[in-house]
């Protein structure tokens, strides 16, 4: 019968910021796959909204032109629906496979994450090109921002694995 002591450190306690980070990444991953059905949804509504006449004579030429230039990416994603689902669908199973190894605190899972959160930004560059990929400053800080910021994040707990 043997007897820990209560003050020794555990070898391979799961960090706490870590388990945070696994467990939003599990969500964000689950959210994102089942937004793209919706996201098919908005896409229409968008486009029914430029159908409106009365509602279009509200906006600003600014804000026509924005709405125009979104549909016409709606149209190109509606065109390749496929490779974009297919990208998206890897990159959210690579990200929840690289959080489980990282759970485990296995390094490989980081690298394998990495690939997963960068893969739909360079897929849909890939598919879709840059600008239409990002259409607008939102859309390019949020496709961006939360890859490089989840990533760095990540990153840090690099010392609790081998």
């Amino acid at each position: 019968m043997s007897t820990q002591n209560p003050f020794e450190q555990q070898g391979n306690k799961l960090p706490t910021f870590l388990n945070v980070l696994t467990i939003l990444t599990f969500i964000g991953s689950a959210i994102l796959l089942f937004s793209m059905p919706l996201a098919k949804l908005s896409m229409r509504m968008t486009k029914k909204a430029l159908e409106n006449s009365e509602a279009m004579d509200k906006l600003s030429a600014e804000q026509v032109e924005e709405m125009e230039r979104t549909v016409r990416t709606f149209d190109l994603m509606e065109a390749n629906a496929v490779p974009l689902w297919i990208v998206t669908i890897l990159a959210a199973v690579l990200c929840v496979y690289g959080a489980i190894r990282m759970r485990k605190l296995k390094k490989e899972g980081f690298y394998i994450y990495a690939i997963g959160e960068f893969l739909p930004l360079i897929g849909g560059v890939i598919i879709l090109g840059f600008a239409n990929q990002f259409p607008s400053t939102g859309s390019y800080v949020a496709g961006i921002g939360f890859p490089v910021l989840f990533t760095v994040l990540y990153a840090t707990q690099l010392r609790h694995m081998n």
